[in-house]
C-alpha cells in the first residue's frame, strides 16, 4: 500500500495478496451498489416523469450527468494533450454557464487566466475562475488569449483534470494552492455579514472526469498534500466524476468550508464519498453554490496595483526610494536588478521584528551628532523604522560613510548616508551597507558574481 509522508510524498510500497484481494472485493462491492441504487433511482424518476414534466433537480442533474461522460468519451478521439484538457475544460464551464444553473453574479473566465495580489505574488495558469462581473477589472490583458485579474473580485477556482493520475492530482493541488496562498489587500481572516459567517478568502476545487487509481491511492494523495502545506492552501474539495468526493476534517466531521478547514485541529482525516446514487454532480453543484455564496469580494485597491512590490518567497518587499534603489549599474555589464533572497530577507525581518523602533529623522540627527530634546518634533514626523543592526555598531559607524566629493575645485570628504530602506511585512527597514557587503543581504552585478565565482 501507499505512505503519505510529512513532506507530501507517497512511498509505494508493493501490496499483499491480501491487500489486493481487500481491494478488489471493495471495487466489487462499489460496482455493485452504484448498480443497485441507479436501478432503483432510474425506475423511480421514470414512474415520476409520468406525472409531471417537472418534478425536481435530480432527473435533470442525472441527465447532465450523462451527456458530461459522454462529451468526456468523444473528446478522446483529439489527439493533442492540450486540445483535449481544452475541450473537457469547456465541457465543464459549459455546464456550469449554459445550463443557467449558476447565477449571473457569478461569471466563469472563459481563457487562458492568472490572479495577482498586492504582494506581487500570482497564481499559476488557472483554468475556470469565477469572478464578479461588475466590479473585476483585467490588470493585464492580451488580446482575449490571456488576462490577469485582481484577487479582490475573485470567487474561486476549479482546475481541471481528465483521467487523472498521481502526477495530476499533485499538479493540480499545487495550482489550487497557487491561487488559496494569495492574500487580499485587506484580508483579515472572519468577519460577520448578514447574521452568517462568510470567508474573506476564496476557494479552491480539484474536479476530475475520472481514475484508474484505487480509492485508498486517492486518499493517500489528498492528505500527503495536507501534510506539507498550510491548511489555508488545501482544496476545499476533490470531486471525480466517476468516483465520488474528498473531504478534509477530524475523526467524526469534515467540511468544505474555508471555515471547517480553518477548525481543524487535530491530525486531519480524509473523508471519502463514494458516489453510489449517480448523485455526485448535483452533490458537486450544492458545494460549488454553497462556496460561492460564502465567500465575500472587496473593492479593488487599484492604487496598490500601480506598482506591485518584489517577491521572495511567501513575502514581500519594495524598495523605499523606488527606481532610484531598484537597480545598480556595474561599469563592465551595464545595468542589473538589486534584490533580497527569500532567505536573507527572513532574516532581516526576523531580526527587527524585537528591534526597537526609531523615528527616523531622529536616527540621523544621531547619526551626525545634532540629536536634540525636541521629541515634540519627532513625533510630529510620525515616521518609524526598524534598523537592522545584529553586532550593535553604532549609528555613526552604522548608517553613515564617507565619501569623496569636489567642492569649489577641490577634494573634500562627507559623511553620506549609507544604508538601503525596505517597505515589508508592515514595517520599514534600514539595512546598513555593511551589513549588505558582509552577509551579502542585497546582490552586487549577477554576472560579475557569475566570473568571479568561475575563477576561484
Amino acid at each position: 500500500m501507499s505512505k503519505p509522508t510529512p513532506t507530501g510524498r507517497v512511498i509505494k510500497k508493493r501490496l499483499s495478496k491480501a491487500e489486493k484481494a481487500e481491494r478488489a472485493a471493495f471495487a466489487e462491492r462499489e460496482t455493485r451498489a452504484r448498480e443497485m441504487f441507479k436501478r432503483r433511482s432510474d425506475s423511480a424518476i421514470a414512474l415520476r416523469s409520468r406525472d409531471r414534466e417537472f418534478h425536481g433537480l435530480e432527473r435533470e442533474f442525472r441527465y447532465h450527468q450523462e451527456d458530461m461522460l459522454r462529451d468526456f468519451d468523444r473528446s478522446k478521439d483529439m489527439r493533442h494533450p492540450r486540445d483535449v484538457g481544452l475541450a473537457r475544460e469547456q465541457i465543464l464551464r459549459r455546464f456550469l454557464v449554459d445550463t443557467g444553473l449558476i447565477p449571473n453574479r457569478y461569471a466563469a473566465t472563459s481563457s487562458s487566466v492568472r490572479v495577482a495580489s498586492t504582494t506581487g505574488h500570482m497564481s499559476s495558469e488557472l483554468d475556470l475562475l469565477f469572478y464578479d462581473p461588475n466590479e473585476s477589472i483585467s490588470l493585464m490583458r492580451r488580446e482575449s488569449a490571456y488576462s490577469v485579474l485582481p484577487v479582490e473580485s475573485t470567487y474561486g477556482v476549479i482546475q481541471v483534470k481528465s483521467k487523472v493520475t498521481r502526477n495530476d492530482i499533485r499538479e493540480g493541488l499545487r495550482n489550487v494552492a497557487s491561487y488559496k496562498k494569495l492574500r487580499r489587500a485587506s484580508s483579515a481572516g472572519w468577519t460577520i455579514y448578514s447574521g452568517k459567517p462568510k470567508s474573506q478568502d476564496g476557494f479552491g476545487i480539484l474536479f476530475a472526469y475520472d481514475t484508474d487509481l484505487d480509492w485508498s491511492d486517492l486518499v493517500d494523495e489528498v492528505k500527503a498534500f495536507a501534510n506539507a502545506n498550510p491548511k489555508h492552501t488545501w482544496p476545499n474539495v476533490v470531486f471525480i466524476l466517476s468516483k465520488g468526493l474528498f473531504l478534509y476534517g477530524e475523526k467524526t466531521q469534515a467540511g468544505f468550508l474555508n471555515g471547517h478547514i480553518a477548525d481543524i485541529k487535530d491530525d486531519v482525516v480524509i473523508h471519502g464519498r463514494p458516489d453510489r446514487e449517480g448523485h455526485g454532480l448535483y452533490n458537486f453543484y450544492s458545494m460549488l453554490i454553497e462556496l460561492l455564496r460564502n465567500t465575500l469580494l472587496q473593492e479593488i485597491p487599484v492604487d496598490l496595483y500601480f506598482s506591485l512590490p518584489f517577491v521572495a518567497g511567501e513575502n514581500s518587499y519594495k524598495f523605499s526610494l523606488g527606481s532610484f534603489a531598484e537597480f545598480e549599474t556595474c561599469g563592465q555589464h551595464g545595468d542589473y536588478a538589486r534584490k533580497l533572497t527569500e532567505t536573507k530577507l527572513i532574516e532581516v525581518i526576523e531580526w527587527c521584528k524585537s528591534a526597537t523602533p526609531i523615528n527616523w529623522v531622529r536616527a540621523t540627527d544621531i547619526a551626525y551628532g545634532k540629536a536634540g530634546d525636541d521629541w515634540e518634533a519627532y513625533k510630529r514626523q510620525n515616521a518609524e523604522v526598524r534598523i537592522y543592526n545584529p553586532r550593535d555598531i553604532p549609528l555613526p559607524d552604522l548608517i553613515l560613510m564617507d565619501t569623496q566629493m569636489t567642492y569649489d575645485g577641490k577634494e573634500v570628504t562627507v559623511k553620506s548616508l549609507a544604508f538601503d530602506s525596505i517597505d515589508t511585512t508592515g514595517m520599514t527597514i534600514w539595512i546598513p551597507y555593511v551589513y549588505e557587503v558582509e552577509e551579502g543581504i542585497i546582490n552586487f552585478c549577477p554576472k560579475c558574481e557569475k566570473m568571479a565565482a568561475e575563477q576561484a
